[in-house]
């Protein structure tokens, strides 16, 4: 079963655009399972359902018609189409996985093994990450955000995107008398959105900072990112906008794009997803211009190349999730280090395997490692906010 079939499936019906034949396979999936336990899945129920599917979710062996009706699945026309009886099979097993836990992984050429769990210290579990993050002000001044808001609007003041004051103009700090810099940052384990004073929208990742003025005058809008972000921006061709970032500068052209720019990041990233955009290189001769659905990356010796994206996998974390594809273990637990605020230690040969997946960003660190772990590459302990790999 190739693993861009499971996601196309799951993202057309979290996009609401399955054929009512696709539908039907993945609620007749999920609802099944919830009736057996009269609507209601306690934690026994959850971990033998979570058995069942993965005891199911082994590549190279097809479910035969018993296995398939197990989960009172009706064959329909427009299903039937799609994939042979197997694909669908085991697309299904995806689903419940992915809707009943918000997690699924896949790895060849390993079979999923259910034997062994997650060496999880009882009651060591991490949460996830959340809403957070803070502004400092020119004159040092560092202003908490409210993580029950979604993000703040900077203007003539600073707001809430629910029209609360954040910070009331005042007649010896007007933001709108005279442009100031500010800089907004994200700590691991948090996230936020901001809007700039131009109509420019940014969400901003964990542990990522950008820095900018109150107001934007003269010949371009220009900020500066350390982290990732991704940027909606709004165009004015008379005052292009310009993110600086490690090693690069990329200028919009009509743009929305994401940039991954983290210090402990052997390249950086940009990702455009709607528009043009121009990646240009501190000292490369030439700048190069991003189309949809690129990818420019930009190593230590600044040279960049461009290759095609996988939007859905760059832009992720914005949407609440993790989602891998033949991503080694140790990117994947940078990623995980930022949202979980861990420290992550290595026992053994790190695995070489590449691991496909998603995994709902809501989740405690211990579901991720779990699913990680059925793959067989890969084990892990919990103790304190440290995650020891083990291979």
């Amino acid at each position: 079963m190739k693993d861009e079939e499971v996601k196309e499936l799951l993202d057309k019906y979290f996009a609401g655009t399955c054929t009512p034949g696709e539908k039907v396979l993945v609620e007749r999936a999920y609802n099944l399972q919830d009736s057996k336990n009269g609507g209601a899945i306690d934690e026994a129920r959850l971990e033998a359902l979570k058995a069942e599917v993965w005891n199911r979710l082994e590549f190279g062996a097809a479910w035969d018609h018993n296995a398939a009706s197990e989960l009172d699945v009706t064959p329909v026309k427009a299903a039937r189409s799609l994939w042979p009886r197997i694909r669908i099979a085991v697309s299904i097993a995806a689903a419940v996985a992915t809707i009943v836990f918000g997690v699924w992984f896949f790895t060849t050429p390993r079979h999923l093994d259910n034997d062994r769990h997650p060496e999880l210290v009882s009651g060591s579990d991490i949460a996830p990450g959340k809403n957070g993050a803070t502004i400092t002000l020119a004159n040092g001044a560092v202003i908490a955000l409210d993580g029950n808001k979604k993000g703040v609007i900077v203007g003539d003041e600073l707001k809430y995107d629910d029209g609360e004051i954040l910070k009331p103009v005042q007649d010896d700090d007007r933001l709108s008398s005279k442009a100031q810099n500010l800089t907004a940052s994200t700590a691991k384990g948090q996230t936020y959105e901001f809007t700039l004073p131009d109509g420019t929208h940014v969400f901003l990742n964990a542990d990522s900072k950008i820095s900018f003025p109150s107001q934007f005058s003269g010949k371009e809008r220009k900020i500066f990112l350390e982290g990732e972000a991704y940027f909606v921006v709004t165009h004015d061709e008379k005052q292009p906008f310009r993110v600086e970032s490690k090693g690069q500068v990329v200028e919009d052209i009509g743009t929305e794009f994401n940039i991954n720019a983290y210090r402990n990041e052997l390249s950086v990233k940009t990702t455009l997803v709607e528009g043009s955009a121009r990646v240009i290189p501190d000292k490369a001769a030439q700048s190069v211009v991003l189309k949809p659905n690129q990818q420019s990356v930009l190593t230590g010796a600044q040279r960049i190349a461009i290759t095609e994206a996988n939007i859905t996998e760059a832009t992720a974390w914005k949407d609440g999730y993790f989602r891998f594809y033949d991503e080694n273990i140790e990117n994947i637990m940078k990623q995980l280090a930022r949202w979980y605020n861990i420290e992550v230690s290595y026992e053994g040969k790190v695995t070489t395997e590449g691991f496909t997946g998603r995994v709902s960003r809501s989740k405690n660190i211990s579901q991720a490692l779990m699913m990680l772990e059925k793959t067989k590459g890969v084990h892990f302990r919990i103790e304190g906010r440290r995650v020891t790999v083990i291979n």
